[in-house]
């Protein structure tokens, strides 16, 4: 129902009623939802490789490994260092390959606490190496 106010009774309604056409917008959203398919879950295809790649010590390309085992002592690569914050940085700064890399990763023991990693990313950090990264087990 459309209500003119003001103006003479005869004259023609120069007012839009607005009121069918949403209803009629809103029931045409309401069917194409109801008909529209549901979204799929689909997956998407992986290709995992079924053998790993594994870098031995001698390889040239393999980033170097600083590794703390549960006691404590603590290697770069198979040289064991000493586990001081300081013996860490010299032996970073003084390693080759540390230095042309710029990356290390740190290997820790099951046993290991989380500080002493982070000591250890710090360490290598003060030696001026541009990326540490964590080295994991193979799953």
């Amino acid at each position: 129902m459309a209500v003119s106010v003001g103006g003479d009774e005869g004259d023609a309604l120069n007012e839009i009623n607005v009121t069918p056409l949403v209803d009629v917008l809103l029931c045409l959203l309401i069917i194409f939802m109801v008909s529209a398919p549901p979204a799929t879950n689909t997956q998407m295809p992986l290709d995992i490789p079924t053998q790993s790649k594994v870098q031995g010590a001698a390889d040239p390309n393999a980033t170097l490994l600083l590794s703390i085992d549960a006691g404590g002592v603590v290697k770069l690569g198979s040289q064991v260092i000493a586990g001081d914050t300081d013996s860490v940085v010299a032996a970073l700064k003084a390693n080759q390959k540390v230095q042309n890399d710029g990356k290390l990763a740190i290997d820790a023991a099951p046993g290991v606490k989380y500080g002493e990693v982070i000591r250890l990313m710090a360490a290598a950090h003060d030696a001026g190496v541009g990326s540490v990264g964590i080295a994991s087990d193979k799953l």
